[in-house]
């Protein structure tokens, strides 16, 4: 998808992603940024775009998602969307950063949670359904783009790999399911980019994905 552009980020190669709007607005999803260099390229995109973010969606909340909101509020006066359901994860993503020896800066206010499952949220002219997908994280969700056929996924389904399901809110039958119900139910063309490595397609994952298939022979469903 033309309009929608990748950063990595941080010490966890976390992916986050820039949607061009086509009218000179973006919208941040999963601000991860926590270096100068990584602030400055973000930036140098959205120049060369000729945009202004002008909103910020999170898939949850886990440290390695969230550690550039505070930078993304400051700069663009935006306040970052959540799931509600994924509060505990919210707060505790400064102690995580505290555990593993990383800088964080205090978490700014929220914006408006995310509605529920089947939600609409509107970024210019792209309308992205809001999927609930826990098994991650306990209020993880996805935003699916039905008319662009494409899924910002976060950390459910990877290039021929899953999420974590040993952090706090995981759940190795329950991201299954979340799987199978929110991303696999997709057409097989549709491109998920995920919030960690190389995007990948339904139809690929569904095929030869290990640990969750179409044919119910992944090793999370047998």
């Amino acid at each position: 998808m033309k309009n929608l552009h990748s950063f990595t980020c941080n010490v966890f190669s976390e992916q986050t992603f820039l949607l061009d709007h086509g009218n000179g607005e973006a919208t941040v999803f999963d601000p991860g940024f926590s270096s100068l260099e990584e602030k400055a390229e973000f930036e140098r995109v959205c120049d060369l775009l000729q945009v202004k973010v002008v909103g910020c969606l999170l898939t949850h909340a886990h440290l390695d998602h969230v550690m550039g909101v505070t930078w993304i509020s400051d700069k663009y006066g935006v306040y970052p969307r959540l799931h509600p359901t994924d509060e505990t994860t919210w707060i505790q993503a400064p102690i995580s950063a505290n555990l593993y020896g990383i800088h964080m800066d205090e978490l700014p206010s929220r914006g408006e949670d995310l509605g529920d499952h089947g939600s609409i949220v509107e970024c210019g002219p792209y309308k992205l359904e809001v999927r609930c997908a826990p098994g991650h994280s306990a209020g993880h969700v996805i935003f699916v783009a039905h008319n662009e056929s494409f899924v910002v996924g976060g950390d459910v389904l990877f290039s021929g790999s899953i999420g974590r399901t040993d952090l706090p809110g995981g759940n190795p039958d329950i991201l299954a399911k979340s799987i199978e119900d929110q991303i696999y139910t997709l057409p097989d063309n549709f491109t998920v980019h995920p919030g960690h490595g190389p995007s990948t397609t339904v139809g690929k994952e569904k095929m030869s994905n290990p640990y969750v298939n179409g044919a119910g022979t992944g090793m999370l469903q047998k």
